[in-house]
């Protein structure tokens, strides 16, 4: 008789997949807890206390932003999910079952109203899905999720398991494994066996599942570039290189003491921090006294006098990049600014002004022949010459000044009256300086001047950077509504057509305001160029404002924020403080909540307003 001992008989071969798992229980041993004890509701690991609950019952409809709150857990919280792909003769026979058992509830006496509706649902999401799987050729999957739970205590684990069925709530149900507590911890551990299958498992479609990837909104973090805040659905680092965008403009919007000062200040010093030229238009005054400690250029521009920025000046194309004739291109410019002073402005008195600034160059020697690079800046007119050549025009030719009468009335002011020291004069300031702001703080409540002086700033600058060496430029516009004239349209058409061209010159453009009626005010038959503006900016930042705003925004440009965004956006009373420097932040069609951190440098020269010298590194 032969015997056949068991040492000696032949191993059974391990498949891959079998030799992990139990390289995995080797190693589980050795992390193990020192004791394990189950009881009804919950597993006792060591020291803590753990509860695995068990997602079952889904909504027939699977909404994203239901499933997206699964990120709001905390820390302790863990998602486990387990998928494999469906056959779909399988999922077939399960949903024909599915609809003909609901059928037959439709038609019973002993289900009531609610009972039947449910049965309704089943069988249209049943039939939804069989036409998917007959005519899409759609995959199906057998998706199965737990929730695993660990606290210190139990009444901390009750409070944190009453919080996850409250945000599992909208979407699925949760249920505690009474039984088989122990079976639903193994499943959360990372061995890849679902020892709760029979109750979790669920068929899903391809779309439904993607719901579940990623749970948080999506990370805007590049490799390098600009630090733009905390992610604060994720506590990550945002990180957005610029280089890598259609284009670096940006668009940000936010109410009084929302932050968006702070926000513009962090932006501007971190990318003057990377060799970058930046250039702002500072109606509240606030930036010049930190750009002159850092060595920059604080330009004030007051009713008492001082900087001057020549409206008839023509700049220097040293490059020789601009195309066109300088001369034209300027008479153009200045025939929108006069438009901004005076907005009734008709066509024919456009053209007589357009004539009469020609004969106005000549009288100083410029024609389109004349090389502008070879002219000083006292050898261009002042707005004073051009008042004093209106009233030539008046003796010389009556008939042909009575078309701008009017307007030489209105010129009044701002060549030797109110805003004279404002725009009378020769340009007197360097602006070379990579580190400009321009501080019209002293204009404030005077609007009509105000817009003037943006449109003469602003073009003058889109000169400036047009002739220019190409060097990386951000030109940021604070409270850029003022520049929005529904009566002129044609001023924030300019900001467009800058950020339109400026983008080729290696220049990005960042307007902020305050008000999102009055940005969006500026319209004609053609456009609204204030949101025409916006759609240029690739990023944008919408900081916390009133709800009409927000609302406003919905209609005019097309958002659809939900409700936890309009949470983060909605200003409320008494947490105004705690909002500050919070928002949406988007990144083409990327979207995260931001929140707006200086590093401590930064804090000292904002807040503090600190020297270098007692700068605390």
């Amino acid at each position: 008789m032969r015997l056949t001992l068991p040492f000696f008989r032949k191993k059974k071969e391990e498949s891959l997949e079998e030799s992990y798992y139990n390289a995995n229980e080797h190693i589980l041993n050795l992390l193990s807890p020192d004791s394990i004890e189950e009881k009804e509701s919950y597993v006792r690991s060591g020291t803590n206390y753990t509860r695995t609950l068990v997602v079952v019952e889904y909504s027939s409809i699977i909404v994203q932003e239901y499933v997206q709150r699964l990120n709001d857990l905390s820390d302790n919280i863990s998602v486990i999910q387990y998928i494999t792909e469906y056959d779909s003769s399988e999922v077939r026979r399960h949903l024909s079952e599915s609809i003909k058992q609901n059928s037959q509830k439709l038609y019973s006496k002993y289900v009531n109203d609610a009972g039947k509706a449910e049965a309704q649902a089943q069988i249209d999401s049943a039939r939804m899905l069989l036409h998917q799987l007959s005519f899409k050729n759609e995959k199906m999957f057998m998706f199965q999720m737990l929730i695993h739970i660990v606290a210190n205590d139990l009444k901390e684990l009750d409070a944190l398991t009453q919080q996850v069925k409250a945000i599992v709530g909208p979407f699925a149900k949760t249920l505690t494994p009474t039984t088989r507590m122990k079976d639903a911890f193994d499943s959360f551990l990372p061995i890849g066996k679902n020892k709760v299958y029979d109750l979790t498992y669920r068929p899903m479609n391809a779309e439904a599942v993607s719901y579940f990837f990623p749970f948080h909104e999506n990370e805007i973090f590049d490799e390098k570039g600009i630090i733009k805040g905390r992610n604060m659905t994720t506590g990550n680092v945002v990180i957005v290189d610029d280089d890598l965008l259609l284009n670096r403009h940006e668009f940000v919007i936010g109410i009084s003491g929302s932050g968006k000062s702070t926000y513009i200040f962090q932006d501007m010093m971190r990318k003057y921090m990377l060799g970058r030229r930046i250039i702002v238009i500072d109606p509240k005054g606030e930036f010049g006294e930190v750009f002159r400690t850092l060595g920059g250029e604080w330009v004030k521009i007051s009713l008492k006098g001082g900087n001057i920025i020549n409206p008839f000046d023509i700049p220097k194309n040293q490059h020789g990049t601009e195309e066109g004739n300088p001369l034209i291109a300027k008479i153009s410019t200045l025939l929108t600014m006069f438009r901004l002073m005076y907005p009734q402005m008709t066509d024919l008195q456009e053209d007589v002004l357009s004539k009469l600034l020609i004969e106005l160059y000549a009288k100083f020697g410029i024609t389109e022949e004349t090389d502008v690079n070879a002219l000083a800046v006292t050898d261009f007119p002042i707005m004073e010459d051009f008042y004093h050549f209106l009233e030539e025009i008046k003796e010389t030719n009556p008939e042909e000044y009575e078309h701008v009468r009017d307007f030489h009335t209105t010129l009044h002011a701002y060549a030797k009256g109110m805003f004279a020291k404002v725009f009378n004069g020769h340009t007197n300031v360097d602006v070379s300086n990579p580190l400009v702001a321009y501080d019209i703080f002293d204009l404030q409540n005077r609007e009509k001047a105000q817009r003037v002086v943006y449109f003469n700033l602003l073009s003058h600058i889109n000169y400036d950077i047009l002739n220019g060496d190409r060097h990386p430029t951000q030109v940021y516009i604070d409270e850029a509504h003022i520049i929005a004239d529904p009566k002129v349209p044609l001023a924030m058409e300019y900001v467009y057509f800058m950020m339109k061209v400026l983008r080729s010159f290696n220049c990005g453009v960042t307007p902020a305001t305050q008000s999102i009626k009055d940005f969006l005010s500026a319209k004609d038959d053609k456009r609204n160029y204030g949101e025409a503006v916006i759609s240029q900016a690739i990023q944008r930042l919408y900081l916390p404002m009133q709800e009409v705003e927000i609302n406003f925004l919905e209609k005019e440009l097309g958002h659809q924020f939900s409700e936890e965004e309009r949470t983060t956006l909605t200003v409320v009373e008494g947490r105004k403080d705690e909002q500050a420097g919070k928002g949406i932040y988007f990144v083409g069609s990327k979207k995260i909540k931001l929140e707006v951190q200086l590093t401590d440098i930064e804090k000292q020269l904002w807040f503090e307003r600190k020297s270098l010298s007692e700068l605390i590194v």
